[in-house]
């Protein structure tokens, strides 16, 4: 689906470009000033420049410290889970240990008991 769009889009730039020579020769003046523009902002702007420069360089540390603090954090978490489950495994009560040996379990309870209540509205025809 998305490269049916994309081909739209594209399809429909393309509609929209001029046909004749004069008007592409404008339309490519115009292209080439714009860039031109843009890429000679900082050479206008130096002050401004050097702010963002500052500013993404204290983005670009945030970043990676919250990266590493999510590795971390995913990292524990599983150390932390893969230790509860061997702490769990490895302490096993008397109880337990006959109710995971045994293949049958008794219980009192009857399918009826199981089975839940039905808790929606009566259906009206």
């Amino acid at each position: 689906m998305g490269l049916f769009r994309i081909a739209i889009v594209a399809a429909v730039g393309v509609a929209l470009l001029p046909s004749d020579r004069e008007h592409q020769q404008q339309l490519y003046q115009r292209a080439s000033s714009a860039t031109s523009w843009a890429v000679t902002f900082c050479d206008r702007n130096a002050a401004t420049c050097e702010q963002a420069a500052g500013l993404w360089g204290e983005f670009k540390k945030k970043a990676e410290f919250g990266i590493e603090l999510a590795l971390d954090m995913v990292r524990d978490g599983n150390a932390v889970n893969n230790d509860a489950a061997k702490s769990k495994d490895a302490i096993v009560s008397p109880a337990e240990g006959r109710l995971a040996t045994s293949s049958i379990v008794k219980t009192t309870l009857t399918s009826a008991d199981l089975k839940p209540e039905w808790r929606g509205k009566v259906a009206k025809r």
